[in-house]
């Protein structure tokens, strides 16, 4: 088959972008209206209106936020607000107040989060996959499969609380709870109504403050949610690799290194595990979409507050403006993530271009 130009590949990827978006939007605007304009509006009624007077409140914003129009209306309204930045209002207990303003606070934790325990998946998977390729049904082979399956079947939840008991409660060596030890922050003039400033992520506001022990409070309050985060989504890395690595290892150039007498560590590390490595970064966006779902359910575990917990609260409240914004946020992070690999992996491998 012809191999298509890298700007063509990209132009496409980019054609099949758009229309992605925008039924992202379209599933998130259904949603919206799943329980009628009633729980579109809640968040604004004023609570202290009765009778009438509420009546008159509720009338006046179905109009502003034309519900009395054609659904297909309302939509492109929605639609033209959500480009401006408009992401209306949210009133869980943990935050009151623009939705955009809730995601500047607690993005940041979330994406902290994030990219420490991929660290961790990175750093603890590859070894492991590797090695259990390596060592082929040998008894810590058996073992590592063993590992990754039980983590595999496992829910979120339930290894954060594995994690709490061991370490928290047992061994009593690691928090359980928060960013941060909360005494330490008193009369830091950085720290305001529960976030730090001017990054809202505790470690990195204290290291710019050179707060030492309040940094390494915050280290320690990390290690747990991003162990929990990062065992959810290593068991899909070691169990690609592996399948991978035992297939690479029979290739003919792996055996040909061999024969040269070239040291095994060699063979595996120059040779073998980087071809392995292609269904790794070919699956990376489904390691994303792993850590996006379990950020929820780990950030509510550990009151760690980021997007997962903000949006926990917005939905036992039934905060349907918090809800739909991290629906949307959490979509875009994802068929953008799938986008830029697609782009990447067409530089690396131009065999991706054949059309």
């Amino acid at each position: 088959m012809p191999e298509i130009k890298l700007w063509q590949y990209i132009l496409r990827r980019l054609l099949y972008y758009i229309p992605t978006l925008i039924g992202l939007t379209v599933l998130v605007f259904a949603l919206m209206h799943v329980e009628g304009p009633y729980a579109l509006i809640a968040v604004y009624l004023n609570p202290r209106l009765s009778g009438t007077a509420r009546q008159q409140q509720i009338q006046m914003l179905i109009q502003k936020f034309h519900l009395n129009q054609p659904i297909y209306v309302q939509y492109f309204y929605w639609l033209a607000q959500v480009l401006r930045g408009n992401l209306g209002y949210t009133n869980a207990e943990v935050f009151s107040g623009p939705v955009t303003q809730a995601i500047a606070l607690f993005f940041p934790n979330t994406a902290f989060l994030a990219i420490v325990a991929g660290i961790l998946t990175w750093l603890m998977g590859i070894p492991l996959g590797t090695w259990s390729a390596v060592r082929r049904d040998k008894p810590d082979d058996i073992a590592i499969r063993v590992f990754s399956y039980t983590l595999y079947g496992m829910p979120v939840y339930l290894i954060g609380y594995a994690l709490i008991i061991i370490f928290g409660v047992w061994l009593k060596v690691l928090p359980i709870s928060g960013t941060v030890n909360t005494e330490l922050l008193a009369g830091q003039s950085w720290y305001v109504n529960g976030f730090s400033y001017p990054t809202h992520i505790m470690l990195i506001d204290a290291l710019i403050h050179h707060d030492w022990p309040v940094a390494l409070s915050a280290l320690k309050h990390v290690i747990l949610p991003a162990f929990t985060l990062a065992l959810a989504v290593m068991a899909g890395v070691i169990n690609i690799l592996r399948a991978s690595m035992l297939e690479v290892l029979e290739q003919d150039y792996v055996r040909f290194a061999r024969s040269k007498g070239l040291p095994e560590r060699v063979v595996i590390n120059k040779h073998a595990r980087p071809t392995a490595m292609f269904p790794v970064y070919t699956n990376f966006a489904y390691t994303v979409a792993g850590m996006l779902g379990g950020v929820v359910v780990v950030e509510s575990v550990f009151n760690y507050p980021g997007l997962g917990y903000w949006l926990t609260h917005a939905m036992e409240n039934n905060d349907m403006g918090g809800i739909m914004a991290g629906t949307l946020l959490f979509g875009i992070i994802f068929i953008t993530t799938s986008l830029v690999l697609d782009i990447v992996f067409a530089l690396k491998d131009p065999r991706i271009r054949l059309g």
